[in-house]
C-alpha cells in the first residue's frame, strides 16, 4: 500500500476511487442482500402457509379416517419441494401418525451460515381439523431446508451483486479518467514546465491551459507559481548580486583577508592580502598560516588563535616576514560557523605607517624639533624615574640650567633661522663634551633653555658640588668658542643654574621642585652678570619669588598704564638747554618708585620690554608734538630717547619709528635715537644697515653709556651715529681716579677726531662741570643741571628760562 501511496497522484487517485467504489457497491449489495433475505423471509413464510392449507385438508381426513397410506403419500410429496427437510403429522394425541425426512443432499452452504442468516426462520405447524363433522384430528409440521432456502436468495443476489460491483468499478474509472485529464494532466504540465523553465525565463504552459484553467483552483495554483517563480527569480537575483558585492568588498578591501577553513588552513586571499604580502593568492593558499609570521610573532599569535572561541572576536598585533623584512600588521579574528563548517576570518591592516607616525609621535613629544635632543617632557619623565629609584637610596643627583645669554638679540637681529642653526651648533658641541658619559641626560627645554640631569653623583654631598662646579665651568668654556651659524660667527657666553637632589628625601611633587630650584638658581647666575654658575641655596628662593611678583607687576602696570615719562634737561657749557633725555618711571602703588635699573632688565627676559618701548617712543614723540605746538620746543633741541637693544633687532622698529614720526608729524630732526655698544655686538652689518636707514629718515642717533661695553673702536668709525654719551660711571670718580680722568680725555679725544659730539652724563657737582669744560667737553647731563621732571614741571623750571 505505501508503495501505491508514494506514486503518482493519479495513481493515487484511481486506486482510492476503485477502493472507494468497491466498497461502496459491496456495502450497498450488501445492504440489498439483507434486504432481499428479509423479503424472501416473507415470501417463504407466505409459501409454506399457503402449502399448509393445501394439503391440511386432505391430512385431516386421512387422520379421521386413519389411512396412514395416504397421508404418506401426501406427506412424500411435500417432499418434493427442496426446501423442506422433514414433515411430521401427529394425531390430537401428539402421536405420530406419519412422517418423511427429505434424503442428504449436497449444499454449497454450511448448516451454521443458514442458522446464522435464517435463524429466525420458524418450524411450520398447523392444526389439522374437519369441518364436518368437526373433528380435530391433530397437527402438521414442516421443517424447512434453510441451506436451500439461504443458497436461493444468494443465487438471486449474486448476479445483483455482480452488476453493481461492475457498474460502481466502471463509473469509478471514468470518474478517475476524468480527473486524470481534468487536474492530474495539468498539473503535470505544470511541473514539467516548472523542472524545465530556465532561470531567465518567464513560466510558460500551453493555450489550452490557459482557456480550461484562468479561474479555477490550477488557474490560480499557477498564477501562484507565476508570483513565486518571479519572488524566487528576484531572490535569485538580489543573492547574487550580494554575492557579488561581497566578492567585490572582500577583493577590493583595504585590508588584506584570510580565510582559514576549522584546520586553520588558508583558504581564501584577497588582492590586498597579496600585495601586502608580496605573494600570489595561490602560493599563500599552498603555504601555511606559521610562514607569514616572524618566530617570536607566530608564538604569540598562535596562542590566541587555538583559545578563539566560537562567535568570539579579537584585534591582535603581529609581525609579518616579506621578503625578509618585517611588517607590523594589526589582526582582527572571528570564529563563527556557517552551514556547519567552522571558519575563522583575519582581517590583516598594515600599521607600518601608523608605527612610524606613532614612533614620530613620541619622537615630537619626547625631543626637540630643531636640536634633535629630548625635551622638558622626556628630562621630566626622566628626572622622576631617578626620584623613585634613588628613593631608598643615600646619594645624590643634580639637575643643571643653562640659558644663552642675549640669546634674543640674536635671534631678532639675525633671524630664526641662525638662531636655530646657533642652538644646533651649541647642542652638537655640549653633547660631545657628555657623550661618553651615560648617566647624564642632556635637553632642551624650550627657546635658549637647556638643562643637563647628572644621575648617581655619590653619596658625598661636597664632592657633588665640586663635580658640578666643574661640570659647568667646561660647559661654560665649551659655549664662550666662536660658533658658526650659517654665515655667521657669533660669540655667546651661557650662564647655569644647578640643584642637587637626593631621592631619599622625595616626597609629593619633589621631582617639579627640583626644577624650579634649578630656575632659580639659573635666574641667580642671569642677575649676577650672567655667564656664571649658581649652585641652588635656599636663601634663593626669595629673591626668585620677589622676581615672580616683579613679572606679575609688570604686566599689570603695562594694563594699568602705571608708566610715566621724566624728563631730564640736556645743556651746553653755558647752561643753556639743549634737550631733554626721556626716562621712564613706574610708580606701584603702596611700594613707590621702582628703579629702572630694576625692572627694564626683567622685561628684557619676558619678553616685555618692546611694548615698553614702543610706548615710551609714543609718549615722547607725543610730547614733543604738544610742546612744538605749544611754542614750548625749540625745533633745535632733541629729544634722546632710549631704545633697547632687543627693541632695535626687531624687524618691524623701522617701518614702526616712520610711523609714529608720521602720526605725531615730529621733524625728525628733533629726535635722538640712544643705543648702547651691546646692540651692536651680535650682527655689525645689520646694525649698521639699520642704523643708515635711520640716518636717512633724518633721526640723531647715540651711542648710550659708551665706554661700559665691548665694541670695536676700529668699527666705531663707520658707526653713523652723532654723539656718544660718556657714561657716569666715569664722570662720577673723575676728580678722584686718574684712570676715569684718562678714559674721558680718550673718549672726548677720540670724538673730536671722529668729529662726533660727546655729552657727559651724570654732572652732578660744579667741580664735575667745570672740569669736563677744561677737557673740552661742552654738552652735559645731570643733578648739577636739573632733576628729571614730568612734562609740566619741566615745562615750568625749564624751557620758559630757556625761551626767555
Amino acid at each position: 500500500m505505501g508503495m501505491v501511496f508514494s506514486k503518482s497522484l493519479f495513481i493515487k487517485q484511481a486506486v482510492l476511487t476503485l477502493a472507494l467504489a468497491v466498497v461502496l457497491s459491496l456495502v450497498s449489495s450488501a445492504i440489498q442482500v439483507v434486504e432481499g433475505i428479509r423479503q424472501h423471509k416473507a415470501q417463504i413464510n407466505q409459501d409454506f402457509t399457503g402449502l399448509m392449507a393445501i394439503v391440511g385438508k386432505p391430512l385431516a381426513e386421512a387422520v379421521f379416517r386413519l389411512d396412514v397410506d395416504f397421508a404418506q403419500q401426501q406427506v412424500d410429496s411435500l417432499l418434493t419441494s427442496s426446501a423442506i427437510a422433514r414433515v411430521e403429522v401427529r394425531d390430537d394425541a401428539g402421536v405420530l401418525f406419519v412422517e418423511a425426512t427429505a434424503a442428504a443432499g449436497d449444499f454449497s452452504i454450511s448448516p451454521s451460515l443458514a442458522e446464522y442468516f435464517l435463524s429466525d426462520l420458524p418450524q411450520y405447524r398447523r392444526e389439522l381439523r374437519l369441518e364436518t363433522p368437526e373433528f380435530q384430528a391433530g397437527y402438521l409440521s414442516i421443517y424447512p431446508e434453510k441451506r436451500v432456502l439461504l443458497e436461493a436468495i444468494f443465487t438471486e443476489h449474486l448476479s445483483i451483486l455482480t452488476y453493481n460491483l461492475f457498474k460502481d468499478v466502471l463509473l469509478a474509472s471514468l470518474i478517475s479518467l476524468f480527473f486524470y485529464f481534468l487536474v492530474t494532466h495539468p498539473l503535470k504540465r505544470l511541473t514539467e514546465s516548472l523542472s524545465t523553465v530556465g532561470r531567465h525565463e518567464n513560466l510558460s504552459l500551453p493555450g489550452s491551459f490557459y482557456r480550461y484553467h484562468r479561474s479555477d483552483e490550477l488557474g490560480n495554483l499557477h498564477a501562484s507559481f507565476v508570483q513565486l517563480w518571479d519572488k524566487l527569480k528576484a531572490a535569485l537575483s538580489d543573492l547574487e548580486r550580494s554575492n557579488r558585492h561581497t566578492r567585490a568588498m572582500i577583493e577590493h578591501a583595504a585590508d588584506g583577508i584570510l580565510l582559514l577553513d576549522e584546520d586553520h588552513r588558508i583558504t581564501l586571499v584577497n588582492s590586498a592580502a597579496e600585495s601586502m604580502l608580496k605573494m600570489s593568492a595561490s602560493k599563500i593558499r599552498s603555504g601555511s598560516l606559521a610562514q607569514l609570521h616572524t618566530p617570536s610573532s607566530w608564538t604569540a599569535f598562535s596562542c590566541v588563535l587555538h583559545s578563539l572561541q566560537q562567535g568570539s572576536t579579537k584585534t591582535v598585533e603581529a609581525v609579518y616576514q616579506v621578503q625578509n623584512a618585517e611588517l607590523p600588521v594589526e589582526i582582527r579574528l572571528a570564529k563563527y560557523q556557517l552551514q556547519g563548517k567552522t571558519e575563522i576570518i583575519l582581517l590583516v591592516r598594515d600599521v607600518l605607517e601608523r608605527k612610524e607616525a606613532e614612533a614620530h609621535i613620541h619622537y615630537l613629544a619626547y625631543y626637540d624639533a630643531v636640536t634633535k635632543l629630548p625635551n622638558r617632557q622626556f628630562l621630566s619623565d626622566r628626572l622622576e624615574e631617578v626620584v623613585q629609584r634613588e628613593r631608598h637610596v643615600l646619594g645624590y643627583s643634580a639637575v643643571v640650567f643653562m640659558d644663552v645669554d642675549h640669546f634674543k638679540v640674536i635671534n631678532d637681529s639675525l633671524g630664526h633661522n641662525v638662531g636655530d642653526q646657533l642652538l644646533c651648533s651649541l647642542a652638537d658641541q655640549l653633547l660631545s663634551l657628555i657623550e661618553v658619559d651615560n648617566k647624564v641626560v642632556f635637553a632642551r627645554m624650550g627657546g635658549d633653555e637647556f638643562a643637563f640631569l647628572l644621575e648617581s653623583l655619590g653619596d658625598d654631598r661636597t664632592a657633588v658640588e665640586k663635580h658640578i662646579k666643574r661640570f659647568a665651568e667646561r660647559v661654560m668654556s665649551a659655549c664662550q668658542q666662536v660658533k658658526k651659524a650659517g654665515h655667521h660667527e657669533v660669540h655667546i657666553t651661557a650662564s647655569l643654574g644647578g640643584a642637587i637632589f637626593s631621592g631619599h628625601d622625595a616626597g609629593q611633587g619633589f621631582a617639579e621642585t627640583i626644577l624650579k630650584q634649578a630656575d632659580t638658581a639659573l635666574y641667580r647666575a642671569k642677575a649676577s652678570g650672567r655667564n656664571t654658575f649658581a649652585l641652588y641655596q635656599s636663601e634663593m628662593q626669595a629673591v626668585s619669588d620677589a622676581r615672580l611678583e616683579m613679572e606679575k607687576a609688570l604686566h599689570h602696570a603695562i594694563e594699568d598704564k602705571q608708566f610715566a615719562l621724566y624728563y631730564q634737561p640736556q645743556n651746553d657749557a653755558n647752561g643753556q638747554v639743549i634737550g631733554a633725555e626721556a626716562l621712564i618711571r613706574w610708580k606701584e602703588g603702596d611700594k613707590g618708585f621702582i628703579s629702572p635699573a630694576v625692572f627694564i632688565p626683567v622685561a628684557e627676559e619676558i619678553g616685555l620690554i618692546v611694548e615698553i618701548g614702543q610706548w615710551v617712543l609714543n609718549e615722547a614723540l607725543s610730547q614733543v608734538a604738544i610742546w612744538l605746538k605749544e611754542g614750548k620746543w625749540h625745533a633745535s633741541w632733541r629729544m634722546s630717547i632710549n631704545v633697547s637693544p632687543i627693541q632695535f633687532q626687531q624687524a618691524g622698529f623701522l617701518p614702526m619709528l616712520k610711523a609714529q614720526l608720521e602720526q605725531h608729524d615730529v621733524p625728525a630732526g628733533c629726535i635722538d635715537l640712544e643705543i648702547t655698544e651691546n646692540t651692536l655686538l651680535n650682527d655689525l652689518s645689520s646694525c649698521l644697515e639699520k642704523m643708515h636707514a635711520i640716518k636717512a629718515l633724518g633721526v640723531h642717533l647715540s651711542i648710550d653709556d659708551f665706554g661700559t661695553g665691548y665694541s670695536s673702536l676700529k668699527y666705531l668709525k663707520s658707526l653713523p651715529i652723532d654723539r656718544l654719551k660718556i657714561d657716569q660711571s666715569f664722570v662720577r670718580d673723575l676728580l678722584v681716579d686718574g684712570s676715569d680722568e684718562a678714559i674721558v680725555r680718550a673718549i672726548i679725544a677720540m670724538s673730536k677726531a671722529l668729529n662726533i659730539s660727546v655729552l657727559a652724563e651724570g654732572v652732578e657737582t660744579a667741580a664735575q662741570y667745570h672740569r669736563l669744560w677744561e677737557m673740552q667737553c661742552f654738552h652735559y647731563q645731570g643733578y648739577y643741571f636739573g632733576h628729571p621732571l614730568p612734562a609740566d614741571k619741566f615745562v615750568s623750571t625749564f624751557v620758559y628760562d630757556a625761551l626767555n
